[in-house]
This record gives C-alpha cells, structure tokens and sequence, in this order.
C-alpha cells in the first residue's frame, strides 16, 4: 500500500480548514482514497489547528505520524510541527525572513528537507485581491506541488463561485500564480531551499491514481449519522449545542428542508432528552445528540425510560473528561457511564460507530432495537469520527436495509379494540416484552410515569408488584442479547481484510478452523488503525522481531506467516463474548486496544466471562490512534525485560502506560 500524507497547520480562522477540505474533495475526484483529520484547539481564533490528509490509491482508514508535506500558516506552525515531517519532506511557510534553530536547522539538514517560502501578501497585493484569497493561492502551489492539474482546482472553484463571475475570475488568476509558482525562474526570496539544488520544480509523487475512487463518497462521521437518522425515519430531532455533537445537529438542521424533518435547539440537555422521549412516546421517531457533560444531565430522563419503557435514542460523542476537559479532542471514556446511567436497574442497549459507514449504518438498528425492545438506545461515536473525513464506498449506503420494525406497537383498529389497560405493563408478557398504543388511540387508557407501577401504570408500592414488574423489564436483556449481533472478526489473511463473520441480525455464522497466533480486541475508532495496521502487515518482517514473536513457538523466519485476527465489538452493552472465549482460547496471544485509561471494555469482559488479556494498549491523551503508533507498540523487539521496554515505548509514544 502506498501512502502520503499533506499536513496544513496554523491559526484558528486562518482558512487552515477550507484548504484542507479543497484539496481532499479535488484529490477524490482525481481517483485517490483519502483520510481527513482535523485537529484544534478550544478557543474561537488564534489557537493552533490541523488538518491532515492522508492520501493512497487503496483503502486508508486512518492517518499516519509523519508527513510528506507540511504547510505552515504562520511561525508558530514551524515551530510546532517541523519535526512531523518525513525524510525528503517539503515544508511550505509563509513567515519572511524566518531564522531556523539550530535543532531545527540540524532536523532540516539529516532529513533533506526542502522548505519552500511562499510570499503570500506580496502576491495578493501584486493581484490587487483580498487576504481570503490567500487560501486559494497556497491550495494551488499545494496542488502543483503533487502534480496535479490547475484544471482540476478550477472546476472545483467554479462549483462554488460559478453565480459570481468577478470573483471567480480573480479566484482563477491566484490558481494561475500558484501553479506557476515552483517553475518561475525569476529571482525571488519566495524559494528558501534548504540545500543548493533543491527547490524549484520539486514535486511529491502521488501513487497511481485508481478510477475506483473518483465516484466514492467523502463524508464526515456526523454527516454519514445525520443521513443514517433521517434513513432510519427519524421525524423529530432535538439538541444543545455541545462539541462534538454539534455538527450532527448542525448537518440534521442544515437537512431540514429537504427532510421535512422537525429539528429544535432547546434550551438545555434536560429537556432535548425530554422533548425526544415526549415524541417517542406520543409515536414519532425521534433522537438528541450531546457529549458527556450534556449525557450526565440526561440520566433522570433515561431511567424514567428504563421504568416507563419508552423508546428513546439518545448519540453520545464522546471528548476527553472528566469535567470540561479537552472539549475540542477525542476519547473513549464514557463506555462505563453509558452503560450504567441512571439510577437503579433497567434494560438497555448501548452501540458504538467506528467510522462513517457505521455511523449510517447502526442508525437503523438503534431506532428497530429501541421499539421492539421498548428500552433506551445510547449509541457512542467520538470526535475522531464526528470530524473526520472518510473516503466510503456508495454501496455501503445503496445497500442498507430499510425495514423499520417497530416491535409490539398496535396501531390497526382491531388490535387496539382488543386491548385492555392492564396490557401495556403485563408482567407475564413474553420476553418482558409488553404491548404499546399510542395517546389518543381508540384504545383503553393506561398511565406512563417515572413511578414504580402495576400493570395499567397505576402507582403501586407493593414488594411484590415491584419484583414483578423488575423481573418483566429485566427479561428483556436476555431477549436482546440472543438477538444482537457477535462481534465482527477481521484477520489478515493474504495481506487482506476478509470479514469472517458478516454482521447479521442475529448470531455470527462462521467459525475460525485454525488457531490465531495473536487476537487483538477493541471497539470504536480504533478498528481504523488497527485495520490499516493489519494491511499493512509490515509488522511481520525479520528485520523488526515483533511483540507478536514472543508468543511460545515462534520464531522470526514465521513472522511472514504470523495469523492476526482483530475483534471488532459494534454491541457493547449487552455483552456477547461466545465469540470472544471461542477465539481467545485458540489464540496464543490477547491483546486489547482501547482509548481510555482504564481498559473499560476490558473490565466489562472481566465482569461478564472472567477474561484476562495478555497484553493492553491504552490511549488517553485526547488523540485518536494512528497506524505508526500501533506498529511502534506492536512491533517492539524483544528483551530480558519486555514489561520495562513496553512501558518505554509507550512512554515515548505519549499514550501512557501499556499494561
């Protein structure tokens, strides 16, 4: 697989953002896979931000440490993210007159690094154009400097400024002036070359283009969510603004007219997740979105679901805690909180995405599980997600189911006339699973409130309705958890990614007939990198004698047949783990991989089946995992004291201690 990496960096309210997003729209056009992060600060303006794009001809899921290029908006940019640049890379800055270091200087020199200086004011001036037009220019010197066509970025302007001829027009003269900047032989203090010889004409070689991509969809994990919503016939949505969550509610508003959708900003978390549970209640599909802080006060709400079964789906976008935290980057703390928020014991399911094809299509079977079970849904994503860009295949959401089940609710009028009260909560019913009408319906009366209650919802107290009625709820996680799917194994055979056990409504169909040397174990955005790192299979090379070669009985001539299979968990509460005691025990080595400091997916698998993992790789500085971190944490070489050396790579790598 061939990779490379552009990396834009600087201010807040720059324009760091618009370039990034121009040169990721045009270079999937142009027949590539390509994988956006972006990262910023919390803070409106001047705080330092990123946008990285990864780039290949096959499929990329997540982003790697180091870059090719490296576009820097302002100084702080070079002093901050010099060093991200590979051997051979270009670094693209705007600062005149700039004195390296003499670290920097000696960096630049053992890495032959080309630095271009591009005169960005002096050439707006010369144009007689306006300072946003500076991004324009840098995206078209960014775009020479692969190789690429000024055609290319032209049509990608004119889509955007085509109703406004002048503009435009001068829009076209800064994409000529960049285009032409590397080949001017004109002597100019716009090329500080590192070295003599570098410089002018230098360009980055792509990989072959593939036409696989040009077609493909380049979406957002909220963008893909807020389609898999209204796909899984959400009418009503209803949020607070609150980071990460915000571009969900944001892209569901910007829909609105087009989905005939009800969308509300309420006033805080407590009453979107009441106005979300009145809507379900009275029938309309609905949903709210926040992140911990705004989940911490949805709680009281979700347990009044649990005792009034009321279907409720409640997108929790996970950000490093606790408190406000780091509100602007990326975790996976809150797997515990969702699992058990609320007060006192009650049914529920709690899903994860991992990347913009999950976050459509999960959508479904949160809104299919939360009426045929009756329970609150909480499905977890996660900044990495909610913002990444994601190169996705359009099959992946031509071919999603469209069934909406909406479980035990009656609606046709003999139904509703063979009803009494004493239905709606009837302890005996099968599974717990009791019938539902609708307010207003030709149908007996029956009371939904927060109070423990009898069968027709009347208050009662009794010890033995309340065993009665908490047994009836409770029915229903043993109903669900036969239902939900296994989680999904993916393995390396062939230098391939081979699903071999599709998800299904139901059980896994397929069974792994021969022994994994290592089982890695994760959920979430980890499964991105984790993939690219199974891909990649670089790990396996005599050269670098893997953690994976101290399993008993290999040796680093086998490393090249070195049977990889990684555990993907999609359903994380109920918790299935068949699949799981199946797989660990033909394993000769477990590893767990998650974004929190606690292991917590980890602890729930202790809980549920007793499983210790040999190894854990945990990650709990508000970044998402990248490909080179797996492979430095995976590929370590072994020696007298392996537990000392991985606590120093991990150390190094700035994601705590593996344990």
């Amino acid at each position: 697989m061939s990779r490379v990496s552009l990396k834009i960096v600087g201010a807040q309210g720059q324009g760091v953002n618009s370039v990034g997003e121009m040169c990721a729209k045009g270079l999937k056009r142009a027949g590539y896979c390509v994988f956006g992060l972006r990262e910023y600060m919390s803070v409106i303006k001047n705080g330092h931000s990123s946008y990285q794009l990864d780039i290949s001809n096959e499929k990329i899921r997540s982003a790697q440490k180091k870059v090719e290029l490296l576009v820097c908006f302002n100084h702080h940019g070079i002093k901050k993210n010099l060093h991200d640049l590979k051997a051979e890379g270009i670094l693209l800055h705007q600062t005149l007159q700039w004195k390296f270091s003499e670290e920097d200087q000696k960096f630049i020199d053992e890495n032959n690094i080309s630095v271009l200086y591009l005169p960005t004011e002096d050439v707006l001036k010369k144009l007689n154009a306006k300072p946003v037009l500076g991004n324009v220019l840098i995206a078209s010197v960014v775009w020479s400097l692969f190789g690429r066509s000024a055609d290319e970025l032209k049509e990608l302007v004119r889509e955007q400024f085509g109703h406004k001829p002048e503009l435009l027009e001068l829009n076209y003269v800064c994409i000529g002036e960049g285009a032409s900047f590397l080949e001017s032989d004109q002597p100019s203090p716009r090329l500080r070359p590192a070295r003599k010889g570098k410089g002018k004409g230098e360009k980055i070689c792509l990989p072959e283009s593939s036409e696989k991509w040009k077609e493909q969809l380049l979406i957002t994990g909220s963008q893909a969510m807020g389609l898999g919503t209204i796909h899984a016939g959400c009418r009503a949505f209803f949020g607070y603004p609150m980071t990460p969550a915000s571009p969900l509610l944001t892209f569901i508003a910007d829909m609105q007219s087009e989905s005939k959708m009800l969308v509300k900003q309420a006033e805080d978390e407590i009453t979107a997740a009441q106005m979300m549970v009145g809507a379900m209640h009275m029938g309309t599909r609905a949903a709210t979105a926040t992140s911990g802080g705004g989940y911490d006060l949805m709680t009281e709400t979700i347990s009044m679901c649990g005792v009034s079964e009321t279907p409720a789906v409640f997108i929790l976008a996970q950000r490093p805690g606790p408190g406000t935290g780091l509100p602007t980057w990326s975790a996976q703390g809150d797997l515990l909180m969702a699992v058990s928020a609320g007060h006192g014991e009650f049914p529920r399911l709690v899903m994860s995405v991992s990347d913009a094809g999950d976050s459509f299509s999960v959508m479904m079977d949160a809104f299919n599980y939360a009426e045929e079970f009756q329970i609150p849904v909480t499905v977890l994503t996660e900044k990495h997600i909610a913002e990444s860009l994601f190169t996705v295949e359009q099959s992946t959401f031509n071919n999603q189911q469209s069934t909406i089940n909406r479980g035990k609710l009656i609606l046709d009028k003999k139904g509703l006339s063979m009803l009494k009260s004493g239905d709606r909560y009837a302890s005996e019913a099968p599974d717990g699973i009791s019938a539902r009408w609708l307010p207003g319906s030709e149908a007996p009366t029956y009371c939904a409130q927060s109070y423990e209650h009898s069968a027709d919802g009347s208050f009662d107290e009794s010890g033995e309705n309340a065993k009665a009625q908490m047994e009836k709820r409770m029915m229903k996680m043993a109903a669900l958890r036969k239902v939900i799917p296994e989680p999904e194994l993916l393995t390396n055979s062939e230098l391939r990614i081979k699903p071999t056990s599709p998800r299904l409504r139901g059980p896994g169909n397929s069974e792994l007939k021969e022994e994994l040397d290592v089982l890695i174990v994760s959920w979430g955005s980890n499964k991105n990198a984790i993939l690219d790192f199974i891909q990649k299979e670089i790990f396996i090379t005599q050269e670098q004698a893997p953690v994976l070669s101290e399993v008993e009985g290999s040796s680093p001539a086998s490393h090249k047949n070195t049977r990889v299979g990684y555990l993907h968990y999609t359903y994380l509460w109920p918790l299935r783990t068949e699949k799981l005691l199946e797989l660990s025990s033909k394993a000769k080595k477990t590893i767990l991989i998650e974004g929190n400091e606690q292991g917590q997916l980890g602890m729930l698998i202790r809980q549920e089946c007793g499983l210790e993992f040999d190894q854990r790789i945990l990650k709990y500085d508000g970044r998402a995992f990248n490909v080179d971190e797996l492979f430095n944490l995976l590929a370590l070489s072994p020696s007298p004291s392996p537990t000392s050396l991985r606590k120093a790579t991990a150390r190094q790598a700035g994601i705590g201690e593996l344990r």
